[in-house]
């Protein structure tokens, strides 16, 4: 509409000029020619025409502009909304950890029986894949470090599972030799997440290594799954390799039987061993950033092997501190280090019930 009514203006100024004669007297006598007039008309006539598509911009820019504002009002509100949910959610996770950590025993509560050993514990997020477990029952002393599949919620989800089966395996069914332990682990877990149905989408388990120790016998006996694990006599270090098949998931095939190699051996007052995840060796860090490596941890062991075993625990930490610098942790961490020499020397005369110590 608005650029019609600019058209017949413009026609009407061509039909005034007459050919360029026409002429206007203004108030003075002054005389403007017919196409000075036509010139000044179609100036107006630009100038309107500009301020429209002006006006016309300026009304396309304000709705823009509105749908803007309130676009950034819905980011903001949803925003809000994600920050109330992330709090909820760390919350609920930090609850999670306490949880987790009321199932570990303390490391305190372990040297009342192991008196030279140290646990080394860091989980990459609050909550960790990682967990160790301990239950002292007369001489017998059963220690396991575990790695479950993943780290942070699901890692620690199956972490529970395994605390609980270990705890009916050894605690109330008395079951102390490893391969046997790793045997029934082994199953509890495959029933407990349905892997032994044909459409289970669970391939979960646990990478973990378990020791039995009976302090009467001087007797020390290993069973691994994916996990081996460093034994130090005098300045020799001879690692005990592990079955190549995890605890639970689908490492092994329907029907297949299950069966750990396990060893055996006596050890003596200058016996030590050390159990680890695979987080430690696998951290990248370095001058090159690289892994960690199983052989750099093997120096490090035997480097400090006659050092107190919280010495050396202080040792191990700062070493992967100064490791990883400035880069960020990407698994959990666990290492554990006994002397198999000293258990069971408490002065607290365990009976009944407090026969046994579990996590």
């Amino acid at each position: 509409m608005k650029i019609a009514v600019i058209y017949n203006a413009l026609n009407v100024c061509l039909l005034m000029t007459d050919g360029g004669t026409l002429s206007q007297s203004v108030e003075g006598g002054v005389r403007v020619s017919g196409a000075m007039m036509a010139a000044l008309i179609v100036a107006g006539v630009v100038v309107l025409a500009l301020l429209v598509v002006l006006y016309l911009a300026f009304k396309k820019i304000k709705r823009i502009n509105s749908r803007l504002v309130a676009q950034r009002d819905e980011i903001e509100c949803q925003k809000n909304l994600i920050l109330v949910k992330n709090e909820q959610i760390t919350d609920s996770i930090n609850y999670a950890r306490k949880i987790q950590d009321s199932i570990l025993v303390p490391e305190a509560k372990i040297k009342r029986w192991m008196p030279n050993m140290f646990i080394y514990y860091k989980p990459k997020d609050i909550v960790s894949g990682d967990f160790y477990w301990f239950s002292r029952y007369e001489s017998k002393y059963v220690i396991t470090a575990i790695d479950c599949t993943g780290h942070g919620v699901p890692g620690a989800f199956l972490s529970m599972i395994g605390n609980t089966l270990l705890h009916e395996i050894v605690n109330i069914k008395h079951v102390f030799k490893p391969d046997q332990i790793l045997a029934m682990l082994h199953t509890g877990i495959t029933l407990a997440l349905n892997q032994d149905s044909e459409d289970s989408g669970s391939e979960d388990g646990m990478d973990m290594s378990l020791c039995t120790v009976d302090a009467r016998l001087n007797r020390f006996q290993f069973v691994g799954a994916k996990n081996s694990i460093y034994v130090v006599q005098g300045d020799k270090l001879k690692v005990l390799k592990a079955n190549y098949y995890s605890v639970g998931g689908k490492s092994l095939r329907p029907g297949m039987k299950v069966e750990f190699t396990c060893y055996d051996f006596m050890y003596d007052e200058n016996t030590s061993i050390y159990m680890f995840s695979d987080g430690y060796l696998d951290q990248y860090g370095g001058a090159s950033n690289e892994k960690f490596n199983a052989q750099r941890f093997k120096e490090l062991i035997l480097a400090n092997r006659t050092l107190p075993m919280d010495e050396q625990k202080e040792i191990i930490t700062k070493t992967m501190e100064q490791w990883i610098g400035d880069r960020q942790q990407i698994d959990d961490f666990l290492v554990m280090g006994v002397k198999l020499s000293g258990l069971g020397k408490s002065e607290e005369k365990p009976s009944g019930m407090q026969k046994a110590i579990a996590g």
